[in-house]
Parts: structure tokens; C-alpha cells; sequence
């Protein structure tokens, strides 16, 4: 009784592990009131297109720079941030965004960790049950 508690511990941990991941990750509403928390949220989900990699939030380059002005304009003509980013991705490509689209290749890009993490519980579960059997007995 007590070994069968302790194989459903090793799946049910996992599991919650797995249900905290999807629920911290899970995207929330990002419409802020504040104008200027709005516009930095914009900034840091977009990148600098002539940095490698950072964020308009933390480039100091005058492009950066007059596109944090683009936000600030587009935030105070009404537009949404949707509205916003769609802009920014016609104008700059989906390169432009930091996190990866959650449509075809952007879901392959989030699936893949999620899919080595599972694949890696299951071996390491696999590999304990099979160390487990007693030698010399058949099932």
C-alpha cells in the first residue's frame, strides 16, 4: 500500500508542477489604466530592431528611443495593444516581437519544452518501477 502511495506521489507531483507552469505562463490581461505602464509593458515585450535580442525597454539607441515615442503616441490616440503590436509586427515583421507568436511555429517554440519535460517524467518513472522489479520474477 505504501509503495503504491509513493508511485502516485511521483505522478501527481509532477503533474501540479505542470498545472503551476501553464497557470503562471498562461497570459493575463495586459490592459493596464496607467498610460505609462502600458506603454513600458508594450516596450518590453518588443524588440529593438537594430539590437541583438534586447528589449525597447532597455535600449538606449535613438531608434529605440523614437519608438518608445511611437507607443507613447499610439497609447494616447486610443488604440489598443493588440492594435499596437499589430502595428509594430506590419512595420517590422514578427522578428520584432520577444515572445514567440502562439500560432504555427510560436506553438512548436512553447510545445517543445513542455513536451521534453513530460517526455523526461515518464523515462525517469519508467526507469524507477523498472529498477524496482524483483530479478528472477515474471509477470
Amino acid at each position: 500500500m505504501l509503495e503504491s502511495r509513493r508511485g502516485l506521489l511521483w505522478l501527481v507531483v509532477p503533474l501540479i508542477a505542470l498545472v503551476v507552469l501553464v497557470v503562471a505562463l498562461w497570459p493575463g490581461d495586459d490592459t493596464a489604466a496607467d498610460p505609462e505602464a502600458r506603454a513600458y509593458s508594450l516596450a518590453i515585450s518588443l524588440k529593438c530592431p537594430i539590437c541583438a535580442g534586447e528589449s525597447l525597454a532597455g535600449s538606449q539607441t535613438d531608434l529605440a528611443k523614437d519608438l518608445r515615442v511611437r507607443i507613447d503616441e499610439e497609447i494616447a490616440a486610443g488604440r489598443t495593444d493588440d492594435e499596437i503590436i499589430a502595428s509594430f509586427v506590419e512595420s517590422y515583421g514578427e522578428q520584432i516581437l520577444l515572445d514567440p507568436p502562439s500560432t504555427g511555429w510560436g506553438v512548436m517554440l512553447w510545445a517543445v519544452p513542455l513536451g521534453v519535460l513530460v517526455i523526461g517524467v515518464v523515462a525517469i518513472v519508467g526507469l524507477r518501477r523498472k529498477d524496482r522489479e524483483p530479478v528472477g520474477e515474471k509477470k
